[in-house]
């Protein structure tokens, strides 16, 4: 019994010790992350303070009068660019397009629009919106609107001028080609719904496809609609095809995936620097189309958004990924309103696929590109997801690659982006056709073209008469395609001629120059086919609206066909996903 006694007294003193010992490191810890946030925060003050002198005594008693408002900007430009690129200071106007994700519409007149050879031109019109049913076109150049010249105008600056009230009124003065006039345009803005889906419906039996093109606050309910549409009882699978699409809103991004997941199983979850910032988001609903087969389209401009919805798809086992790696944008953007309607949009945290991958491929020490006005752009939206305004010029720091585990146990990997569980490479364009595009010879041909043919049968049919008049078209452009090695050559001749050796290694040169030609006959030759292709679905889109372009497309789609083709095939369906 003492011995017992003795042995109960001797635990209550370790515990009692345990407990002494724990509240004392609490203390210190807790001492420790009061001293850590007082110093943190303490710094913040000091160099507000100094930064507030600085500006004072620069636009104060600067030798020459200095904006305080450039000068004010140029130290706020100057602290973002120790940032992420996504991290946007939006001021005053150029925050005007922050709530196009949120509200999914704005008021306008529909057109998209680029800079062509320094003219502001149409780039496309919206099916059915104002602009398309006044007659406007793509390729038309903008020269004034209300009577006020383009000429010198950014492009944020008309789109900015183009936008505004429904039901106001717009004069949009437009100059083309065959016309030697300008033509005005008289416009009655209206509400543009922001177009989610640029296309819905059956390419195969029992099999519906849906190009989902951004992820909007009314993404979800466009979805719904699209599937109503296609009748949900006779779909035995489905294609949702993210390729292209860069981002919108993380919510909406979590609503769609849970149309395929399971209510209760995690979608993505939000980790930062803050408590605010650790966020969990599960499927909340039922799925709408749980037992339907799903395959989900990616490549390199699949980012954000699609890549939450892709993650979640590929780690809970619930649908094949097919394409190339996705872009690798795992960082999530938060509004927040400043004064005279400014708007900062700031990176808060990195989400998570289900299985704990980070996607973030590319890490950014100090090395931002240019920073683009809101009213270039559609990623607008709290907790914001978009890749739109990074480059290729950007650092990158490749993460480790990690292994993780789906719901199956097939194994994935944390190396930036989601890697497909099949891969279809894109077809190579040849130097001829890369250099056409970057020409913009197509664009530029489909407008010659529509300004001579402005009507054209619904049953159009692609002709090698319209190759021949592209080609015609690009000779009158007095354009002269030189091949690689022709360019090589030229320059090795150049050599000789300095050298005065030229006439030494004349007829070495004649035999390199009908192997060069050779090469490039038969270069220009493969080229046929793919620019054909581009060249039919340009008009096809030109006449008959995109949704038609998008259809035609898809005959020349090896991703789309080898989708069909897996849901086709249940067998191989389930081995792609680790079902036994």
């Amino acid at each position: 019994m003492k011995n017992d006694q003795g042995s109960i007294f001797y635990r209550l003193l370790r515990i009692r010790a345990f407990i002494v010992i724990s509240l004392a490191l609490i203390v210190m810890l807790a001492g420790g992350w009061v001293f850590i946030q007082s110093d943190y925060y303490h710094d913040v003050k000091k160099n507000l303070k100094l930064f507030g002198e600085l500006y004072k005594y620069i636009a104060d008693r600067y030798v020459e009068e200095v904006h305080p408002h450039e000068l004010m900007r140029a130290g706020i430009d100057g602290m973002l660019e120790r940032l992420d690129p996504y991290t946007v200071f939006y001021e005053g106007e150029e925050s005007g397009d922050l709530d196009v994700l949120m509200t999914g519409q704005y008021g306008g007149i529909g057109i998209s629009i680029g800079m062509k050879k320094s003219n502001i031109t149409v780039i496309s019109t919206m099916d059915g919106s104002p602009a398309q049913r006044a007659g406007i076109r793509p390729g038309d150049r903008i020269i004034a609107v209300d009577g006020i010249s383009a000429q010198n105008m950014r492009l944020e600056q008309l789109s900015l001028k183009v936008k505004g009230e429904p039901g106001t009124e717009l004069i949009l003065t437009i100059q083309r080609d065959i016309t030697p006039e300008p033509v005005d345009f008289r416009l009655k803005r209206e509400i543009i719904l922001v177009d989610n889906i640029s296309y819905s419906g059956y390419v195969a039996p029992g099999i519906g496809y849906v190009r989902l093109s951004r992820f909007s606050k009314t993404a979800t309910t466009d979805l719904m609609k699209s599937l109503q549409e296609m009748k949900r009882d006779s779909l035995r699978g489905i294609i949702l095809d993210l390729r292209g699409n860069s981002g919108g809103m993380l919510d909406a991004a979590v609503d769609i995936a849970n149309f395929f997941i399971r209510k209760g199983e995690r979608i993505t979850y939000t980790k930062g620097k803050t408590l605010e910032s650790a966020r969990y988001y599960d499927a909340v609903y039922e799925p709408v189309l749980e037992k339907i087969l799903l395959a989900v389209l990616v490549d390199g401009g699949s980012a954000s958004a699609s890549e939450i919805v892709a993650g979640a798809v590929q780690d809970l086992d619930r649908g094949v990924i097919i394409g190339v790696q996705t872009f690798g944008k795992g960082l999530v953007q938060t509004v927040y309103p400043i004064h005279d309607k400014s708007m900062l949009k700031i990176t808060t945290a990195k989400y998570y696929t289900p299985s704990g991958r980070c996607i973030q491929k590319e890490q950014y020490p100090f090395k931002r590109v240019q920073r683009k006005s809101a009213a270039d752009r559609d990623d607008e939206g709290k907790d914001d997801l978009d890749a739109d305004n990074v480059t290729k010029e950007d650092t990158l720091l490749r993460l480790e690659r990690q292994m993780f585990f789906t719901k199956n146990r097939r194994p994935v990997y944390a190396s930036g982006g989601v890697t497909p569980d099949i891969e279809i490479r894109p077809d190579t364009l040849t130097a001829y056709h890369a250099d056409i595009l970057k020409q913009g010879f197509l664009f530029d041909f489909a407008t010659h073209f529509v300004s001579r043919h402005p009507v054209m049968d619904s049953g159009f049919v692609f002709h090698d008469s319209v190759m021949a008049q592209f080609d015609a078209y690009v000779a009158s452009r007095k354009y002269l395609y030189r091949s690689s090695a022709e360019k090589e050559l030229v320059q090795f001749r150049r050599i000789f001629e300095q050298e005065g050796a030229v006439k030494l290694v004349s007829k070495e040169f004649q035999s390199l120059e009908t192997v060069i030609l050779a090469m490039k006959e038969k270069q220009l030759a493969q080229k046929k086919t793919a620019i054909a292709q581009a060249i039919e679905l340009e008009l096809a889109g030109r006449y008959f609206g995109n949704k038609n372009r998008i259809r035609r497309s898809f005959a020349y789609d090896r991703v789309l066909r080898e989708a069909v083709s897996v849901l086709n095939d249940s067998a191989r369906y389930g081995r792609l996903l680790g079902r036994k």
